[in-house]
């Protein structure tokens, strides 16, 4: 099933809304959730990317997209998108990115202009992930000043007039998980659709910054110890002058050494996802290491198994390629590794 979807490129809605029936949002969006939620949320994701990437990436994604809405929203906004976001029966899709403020948020174009009425907004926000099947859309635009203090979040339903979605052309990797363009003119909402305050948008997008990554991270787990997995029993089974190859040096150092990145990676995300739950101080510098850390331990441990595996990598039906396809999309999404290492070094200043 996982293939057919990969090559079909549908969207496994029905899946998503399965997990997320199991009440696994609440390890995030529930305050008062139990101890620990962050990690079970990031553990259970790798759990999932251990069989399937981008259902992972898509329960992550969905999770994400309500945290404004479950910590922001109105009673109004809550009553009419929450359950259903939480319950996966509608699909969210967060509207940050854009062709020239990717990880820039102060060069966001996308504006909306005070109207009597409401606002108008007009842009385009690039390469967002359900954008083709999302029901809801958290859309960022400027609406007042320079810098980050003058962005605002509305929430859009998929219908509003003068919202489109371009969908994009499949990646190499996350074949399941549907991405697109979203493109916004002259859309008329009223007061109603504004998620948090005017002007306070980046309060709304701040568990991009903390969640968002873990989220990342957990994937990448996963991910890698599939990865790994396929390597070891490859290895295990395939001989070579009368030996399995994970006898040999070559084969076995480097599967030794991705598993043990793997290992520090896990972790990492736990200590990392356990100050985002608590809110300390160094939270979103744990989070920042955590993505990092992950994300190349998931590209090593795919570029093992690559390895190992050698020309089989390359038959229809072998995941290996594609690992790698998307252990380097998740070295990129969410921030880029080397935005993570600027978050994490203007962060370490502060430790002197």
């Amino acid at each position: 099933m996982v293939e057919h979807h990969e090559r079909s490129g549908a969207h496994p809605g029905k899946l998503l809304a399965r997990v997320l029936g199991t009440g696994l949002a609440g390890c995030v969006l529930d305050p008062a959730g139990p101890p620990g939620g962050r990690w079970r949320f990031a553990a259970a994701v790798a759990a999932i990317a251990e069989r399937w990437t981008a259902l992972a990436e898509s329960v992550h994604l969905q999770v994400l997209a309500t945290c404004g809405l479950a910590e922001h929203g109105t009673a109004g906004q809550r009553e009419r998108y929450l359950d259903g976001l939480r319950s996966g029966t509608l699909v969210a899709a967060n509207c940050l990115n854009e062709r020239e403020a990717g990880s820039d948020l102060a060069a966001m174009t996308t504006a909306a202009t005070r109207t009597a009425d409401g606002y108008e907004i007009s842009g385009v926000k690039e390469w967002i992930g359900h954008a083709p099947v999302a029901d809801v859309f958290n859309v960022y635009a400027k609406t007042s000043g320079g810098g980050l203090g003058g962005i605002t979040c509305f929430l859009l339903d998929a219908g509003a007039p003068g919202l489109t979605v371009r969908e994009r052309a499949k990646v190499a990797g996350l074949g399941g998980l549907p991405a697109g363009d979203v493109h916004l003119d002259r859309v008329r909402v009223g007061p109603e659709a504004v998620l948090g305050r005017a002007g306070r948008g980046i309060r709304v997008a701040h568990p991009l910054f903390t969640q968002g990554r873990i989220g990342i991270a957990g994937c990448a787990l996963g991910l890698g110890r599939a990865a790994l997995r396929r390597a070891v029993a490859h290895a295990s089974a395939h001989h070579q002058f009368g030996r399995p190859i994970l006898e040999f040096q070559g084969i076995a150092f480097p599967i030794a050494e991705a598993s043990t990145e793997l290992a520090a990676a896990r972790a990492l995300v736990r200590v990392a996802a356990e100050a985002v739950e608590h809110g300390g101080g160094d939270a979103e510098l744990l989070a920042a290491q955590a993505k990092l850390k992950a994300t190349t331990a998931a590209s090593q441990a795919a570029a093992v198994a690559v390895r190992v595996l050698g020309s089989r990598a390359y038959d229809e039906d072998e995941p290996a390629l594609r690992w790698a396809g998307e252990a380097r999309l998740l070295e990129l999404l969410q921030g880029t590794n080397e935005i993570q290492k600027i978050a994490i070094s203007s962060r370490l200043k502060f430790l002197g």
